[in-house]
């Protein structure tokens, strides 16, 4: 093996033949605008107010649904104003004439001309768009809210739009979706997570309505743990997170939870060959309060159990996750949400070893508006993550556990009008390890009780920022936070040797803090991102973030997996800092039925941790000596061309992204690689993402999904001796070589109203359509008599994989 050339002709035609081929089916339309409402409120006499205050709510004309997340845009520009999951809003109007434009993804625009002179309410209806099954859209709220948001790498997705992607055993997943877009990656099939923009995995905040998700994956990473049916809107912040958004040193990814319905009782069934599940929602008391239930359960095994191999067929996979949601109208403007997310997973590979995890996250949001242009945001959430390991047979039979515990707390205050808004509030997280524990997994097992005690942090944070239309054409987003992390007691530090590296054979002594502050940390953070419109059709964006990390994930494999271990700081191990920078060119075209992007990003940054090699990360008393802290940097650009209106839509995606890390240890123990720059376990620099979808008339939608990536660095074996009858390996430099290329074709198609008018639908699947045995790894064994180890390929799914899934949806909630 060697390493890859930097771009190959191949690559270039093929991106070639994407984009002319969505362009030639592309099937054009211009889009026709109907004729404005015009409404009337009040009279221009008497001494008139400096603002009036509009309100209302918007609603499916169809089914009476509220819709969430209609875009106002004011005589021409968007406000800012979104409706909340309750379809109102509320906005600020100077008086006199404008034009009020309501714009939804899947609805047609509202056009609406008002004359206000008093305080007013006006509620409206929202049509669905004139084709049944759209096309997979990728786009923010409003349609020209890529050119006109201020903040850079900015990427939302719907429930709706996510089940237009082929998608592993049927099952729409957000994780897979996002990895399809610019800039988001994953090290391989069978890892948990997602690097985006060159960070590793932990570098990503995950948040469940601002709530902290600790892990997110089912089934080796194949599937995400959040079920698509209980979730609403993805919102993933790649090149510059809001300044209420900290903790995390690359990106921010925010899950909206689906509110339950107010109007009336409705649910869906489903039934497919990986899973089976359900989903109930309703009011409670009608207008008022509503609930949603959504839980999924996995029915695999079957599909291990005719398996070819024997190791398979003994193996054992289960997922389960659950959500429950609480929604209470408290009075106009004012809700309260209580909800509580459990996710579990167990797998075990025939009789050598396997992994249990759950997941639990409970939150309790609060969201009100306080008058002309005050409102507020409260959350306090509590999550508990546990998991472990196992070996199941043999005198050495041992389990291993560990996980993480944690509380939260969160508010924010907002004033706002038509220019310029400003959030400033509060942030704390208590973070506090479980104990790692070793038991015996048998009665006939050998192995003693062992007991290792975690650390606890608190991290308090204060943040203010602003969004400032500064002009038409020029709009501000700046923020900036301020971090202090304490590191609590009990716990006993390790004391070290200060002319030698870190290492157990340096350890002095021990301190034992009974209490107080062990360690504290603290650093700002600005944030700032600017945007200059061109025309009404382009913008360039710009952006900086400084962004600080308290805890992280510790791993001695390739890729993350769930029962990685979550590491706070501590005097040994001081928290990771990033400097974000960001360059965009941004275009619409076709009144925003396509769209063209062109984002650059750099990031640097400091006491990011990597494993020295043969590591022990459990059941260590002092990880410090197991770790070594470094730098990072990773580069790129993200390359977008996108369609999204019409019987056929779709995008192409390239993305060029590098990322590399150093030691800084002046001692050989902590360098890796003698202290030069090496790849890291998740540089893939070329990566295509190419996605059809086409509506097939009357109820039909046909998707196409092909990817392709550069193979991700390994370390191999350069040579091989003997020595008295065995081989002594000699490995090459750290990340010196790559795997093969990755390359893969979905396909999918689903027909809605098959057997029930009421609303079912059937999906047809094949994941790896053409069975290329991508490689998982490459590892190196003896090849029969030689006394050579040779190198072989490792594959997770090396075959064609379809799945089958059927839903059928009842009650209120179904299209007539």
């Amino acid at each position: 093996m060697e390493y890859l050339p930097i771009f190959e002709h191949k690559i270039m035609r093929f991106i070639l033949f994407c984009f002319f081929f969505l362009f030639a089916v592309s099937g054009l339309r211009s889009q026709v605008i109907p004729d404005s409402l015009k409404f009337v409120f009040g009279k221009a006499d008497g001494t008139l107010q400096k603002t009036y205050i509009l309100t209302g709510k918007v609603t499916d004309q169809e089914t009476g649904e509220p819709v969430e997340g209609v875009g106002l845009h004011l005589d021409g520009f968007y406000t800012g104003v979104n409706t909340d999951r309750f379809g109102t809003y509320y906005i600020t109007l100077s008086p006199g004439h404008h034009r009020l434009t309501f714009r939804h993804l899947s609805k047609a625009p509202l056009f609406t001309e008002l004359t206000i002179y008093s305080n007013a309410v006006m509620n409206t209806f929202m049509t669905e768009k004139s084709y049944e099954l759209e096309g997979v859209v990728v786009q923010s709220d409003e349609p020209d809210r890529n050119v006109r948001n201020p903040i850079t790498g900015v990427t939302k997705l719907t429930t709706r739009e996510l089940r237009a992607i082929p998608a592993f055993l049927g099952e729409a997943d957000i994780f897979k979706g996002l990895q399809l877009l610019p800039g988001v990656s994953s090290v391989g099939e069978g890892t948990s997570g997602i690097n985006v923009r060159g960070a590793k995995t932990d570098q990503n905040l995950l948040l469940m309505d601002e709530a902290i998700v600790l892990s997110s994956n089912h089934a080796l990473g194949f599937l995400s743990a959040f079920n698509a049916d209980v979730t609403e809107t993805f919102t993933l912040y790649k090149g510059n997170l809001p300044a209420t958004f900290g903790g995390r040193a690359g990106s921010a990814l925010n899950i909206e939870m689906k509110p339950g319905s107010t109007e009336s009782w409705q649910g869906q069934i489903g039934v497919g060959t990986s899973n089976g599940k359900v989903l109930l929602e309703g009011p409670i008391k009608k207008d008022k309060v509503g609930l949603i239930f959504g839980g999924r359960i996995s029915n695999a095994n079957w599909l291990l159990r005719r398996a070819r191999d024997f190791d398979i067929q003994n193996s054992q996979l289960d997922f389960y996750d659950g959500y429950l949601g609480l929604n209470w109208k408290i009075a106009q403007g004012h809700t309260l949400e209580a909800k509580t997310l459990l996710t579990g997973d167990y797998f075990k590979f025939s009789g050598e070893f396997g992994y249990d995890w759950s997941n639990r996250v409970s939150s309790l949001n609060y969201r009100g508006i306080l008058g002309e242009n005050w409102s507020i945001k409260a959350l306090i959430a509590d999550g508990d993550f546990s998991n472990s390991f196992f070996d199941p047979e043999g005198l050495d039979a041992a389990s291993v556990e560990n996980g993480m515990r944690y509380q939260q707390a969160k508010a924010t205050l907002t004033w706002a009008n038509e220019k310029l808004a400003i959030n400033s509030g509060v942030e704390a997280v208590y973070y506090q390890g479980k104990d790692e524990r070793r038991s015996p997994f048998s009665a006939e097992s050998n192995v003693l009780e062992e007991k290792i005690g975690k650390e606890r942090g608190l991290e308090v944070g204060l943040f203010s920022s602003l969004e400032w239309d500064i002009s038409e054409k020029t709009g501000l987003v700046g923020g900036l936070r301020f971090v202090q992390y304490n590191q609590l007691s009990p716990d006993t530090v390790f004391q070290y040797n200060e002319i030698g590296p870190i290492a157990t054979e340096q350890i002095l002594g021990q301190e034992v803090f009974e209490g107080g502050a062990i360690q504290t940390y603290s650093g700002l953070e600005p944030r700032i991102s600017i945007r200059h419109n061109l025309d009404q059709n382009a913008s360039l964006k710009g952006s900086y973030a400084r962004l600080y990390q308290y805890i992280q994930s510790i791993s001695n494999t390739f890729g993350p997996t769930p029962i990685d271990l979550w590491q706070l700081s501590t005097r040994y191990i001081p928290p990771q800092r990033s400097d974000n920078f960001s360059l965009g060119f941004f275009r619409n075209s076709m009144d925003n039925k396509w769209e063209f992007s062109l984002d650059g990003f750099y990031r640097v940054t400091q006491n990011q941790i990597e494993y020295r090699d043969f590591a022990q990360v459990f059941l260590n008393p002092h990880m410090e000596t197991e770790v070594v802290i470094g730098e990072g940097r990773a580069y790129g650009a993200e390359f977008l061309i996108k369609k999204n209106l019409g019987v056929v839509t779709g995008w192409l995606a390239y993305t060029y992204s590098r990322s590399f890390f150093r030691s800084q240890g002046q001692f050989e123990e902590t360098q890796i690689n003698g202290g030069d720059w090496f790849p890291s376990n998740y540089d893939k620099p070329h990566e295509v993402n190419f996605i059809l979808s086409r509506k097939m008339y009357p109820r039909g939608l046909f998707n196409l999904s092909i990817n392709y990536a550069t193979g991700r660095p390994v370390s191999a074996v350069n040579a091989s001796y003997v020595v008295n009858s065995l081989i002594i390996p000699e490995y090459s430099e750290r990340n010196q070589y790559r795997i093969p290329d990755y390359f893969r074709v979905d396909v999918s198609y689903t027909v809605e109203k098959v057997f029930s008018k009421k609303g079912d639908s059937l999906n047809f699947s094949i994941y790896n359509l053409f069975g290329r045995r991508n490689a998982y790894s490459v590892f190196w064994q003896k090849d029969g008599d030689s006394r050579q180890l040779r190198p072989y390929r490792l594959a997770v799914l090396g075959s064609i994989f379809p799945s089958i899934t059927y839903s059928v949806q009842f009650g209120g909630g179904a299209n007539e």
